[in-house]
């Protein structure tokens, strides 16, 4: 008979107090004081028939009224004698008198167990603010508790995709059906896939996995999937590349031919008179000092590549000085910046980013007497140790500047400049200026054996020979330079095939990670090879496909911290 008595009463005690509006109109704010049953529900009172109160240190409100006020379904399971909260995604279970709660399945220990005060329960504001996602705000002066429901938290979004087909042949494209989402309405704006290839050229099974962003940089959690190849071949990888053509896509090793068996195009060239002035050496930089130095005028390409090797934080500048007693008026007209980082990735980096610079970026500065300017002053010029930077510029100077690359302390002002001396060379790499840094090739190809051009070689592509003058410092004489690798020579190559041709970059003389730019498609750059490195002699990347009777240009810098020679491979099809 109690027991029975005991259910009645908890019964009883959901049925009453509920809050005005219940879910239908969800409040924004409740104000309420210690003591008081009296509660402002958006600036309108309501009466409670508990009022709040303080047990322990800890603030009890009447659960039901807070709840329902917020949109929160409250229920009563007599049998268990379980109290259940339901809000957004989070599901709670209270007992009375017990200070643990089950929330979203998980058991947790409460300040305050679940009290009943006038057949009312009571629990813990802080539980409710910490688990349903309440702003509470207590103001001393008016003893009001104010609550306020926040939006519910950000959900991650979530990865999902199908493949058009399980069991594909080898050569087969593969079609992906992405049906990522977010619950919150978020747009999606970046997706990470691991081992998604767009066709597969060796069979067994193939684990695809894809993540995703919400434009709250959220991240989802990985969604992974498996594709099986078959032992059929559609195509071989070469094959199916030539026919779907992505600018520096790998295609591994080739084994169609032996390069340098193969015979050697006979292009015609021609260069101008630009200068290029290249700070390369020491590559390694040990201490404070000048690493370049040497005065320009009128069109020039500026180079610098340097490696802080000192052990601390150290800033490597290029500079552009007005020594003159008139203004000089500059164009910087091109320019590719990068790092710090890593010293391959960096070559590469200012390499894709000097080919693909837009005219429109170009910036015109007028340097007074004595004006010293900073080439790289929109980056970060702080060079952690073992971390890399490179640049390369165009500029026009109507008049003569003076082109220095220093590296000073992480503390040191532009003034302390001054006072630095210039550092020895380290007789490896490159420092100097040197003409006639624009290459231009032109080459005709009528045959149907496929055939290869070499540069960068140093033999049928001459290296640049020049200067190293650092003319500013007296008592430094000129001593001759000689620029291997051509570091800073633009290449524009301009092919035309009477046959249907795969046009192939081979490394052959180190690692390589570069990039290229067709000007005749659109003139986006594209990296060399497009993911990852390329090994010399066993690895090479496709650079496109010339149709019969068209006319391509091909823009190509080498890249600093790769290894020259490279071989292009003009392969009919």
């Amino acid at each position: 008979m109690r027991r029975c008595l005991i259910h009645l009463v908890f019964i009883t005690l959901f049925l009453i107090a509920a809050a005005p509006g219940a879910a239908e109109n969800e409040a924004e704010t409740v104000i309420m004081k210690i003591n008081d049953p009296v509660v402002q529900v958006d600036g309108m009172p309501y009466e409670m028939q508990v009022a709040p109160s303080v047990s322990d240190s800890t603030t009890m409100v009447p659960l039901r009224f807070i709840l329902e006020v917020y949109g929160a379904e409250v229920g009563w399971d007599a049998e268990a004698r379980e109290i259940s909260v339901r809000h957004n995604d989070v599901e709670i279970r209270l007992e009375p008198g017990v200070a643990e709660a089950i929330v979203n399945g998980e058991v947790l220990a409460i300040t305050g167990a679940p009290v009943i005060e006038n057949n009312i329960t009571l629990v813990p504001l802080r539980f409710l603010a910490e688990k349903l996602n309440y702003q509470v705000d207590y103001l001393p002066d008016t003893k009001e508790i104010i609550i306020k429901q926040l939006p519910p938290p950000n959900r991650p979004p979530v990865a999902e995709f199908e493949f058009e087909k399980d069991v594909v042949p080898q050569g087969e494209t593969i079609y992906f059906n992405d049906k990522s989402y977010d619950p919150d309405g978020d747009i999606i704006v970046e997706s990470k896939w691991t081992g998604r290839e767009r066709a597969y050229f060796a069979s067994g099974e193939y684990q695809v996995t894809l993540e995703v962003m919400d434009s709250q940089g959220n991240w989802s959690e990985p969604f992974t999937k498996t594709l099986t190849v078959t032992d059929e071949v559609k195509m071989d990888r070469l094959t199916y590349n030539l026919h779907y053509p992505i600018p520096g896509e790998p295609l591994g090793n080739i084994t169609n031919f032996n390069v340098l068996d193969l015979d050697q195009v006979n292009p015609d060239v021609s260069i101008d008179n630009l200068k290029v002035m290249i700070s390369n050496s020491p590559e390694t930089v040990l201490e404070d000092g000048i690493l370049f130095s040497d005065f320009f005028s009128g069109e020039t390409r500026l180079y610098y590549h340097h490696i802080n090797g000192s052990g601390e934080n150290k800033k490597i500048i290029p500079l552009l000085i007005n020594q003159s007693d008139a203004p000089v008026s500059l164009l910087i007209k091109r320019a590719g910046i990068a790092g710090p980082g890593e010293v391959m990735a960096v070559g590469r980096s200012a390499a894709y980013r000097y080919l693909d610079f837009n005219e429109a970026g170009a910036k015109y500065i007028e340097l007074q007497p004595g004006q010293i300017y900073k080439l790289n002053e929109e980056i970060n010029s702080l060079v952690q140790p073992g971390a890399t930077v490179d640049g390369i510029f165009d500029v026009d100077a109507l008049g003569e500047l003076l082109f220095q690359v220093i590296v000073t302390g992480e503390h040191s002002t532009m003034e302390d400049y001054r006072h630095l001396t210039i550092l020895n060379k380290d007789d490896v790499h490159i420092r100097g200026t040197f003409p006639a840094a624009n290459r231009s090739l032109s080459i005709q190809l009528d045959g149907t054996e496929p055939v290869r051009l070499v540069v960068a070689d140093g033999n049928y592509d001459e290296f640049l020979t020049g200067h190293d003058n650092q003319s500013n410092l007296p008592g430094n004489d000129s001593q001759q330079s000689k620029n291997l690798g051509n570091c800073g020579v633009t290449y524009k190559i301009t092919i035309q095939a009477r046959e249907r041709m795969g046009v192939i970059f081979s490394p052959r003389g180190g690692v390589f990670s570069g990039a290229g730019k067709w000007e005749s498609d659109g003139g986006k750059a594209f990296y060399l090879p497009n993911k990852g490195i390329m090994q010399p002699q066993t690895e090479f990347a496709l650079i496109g496909v010339i149709e019969p009777g068209q006319e391509k240009v091909l823009e190509f810098i080498p890249p600093a911290g790769s290894f020259l020679p490279v071989n292009l491979i003009f392969l009919p099809f």
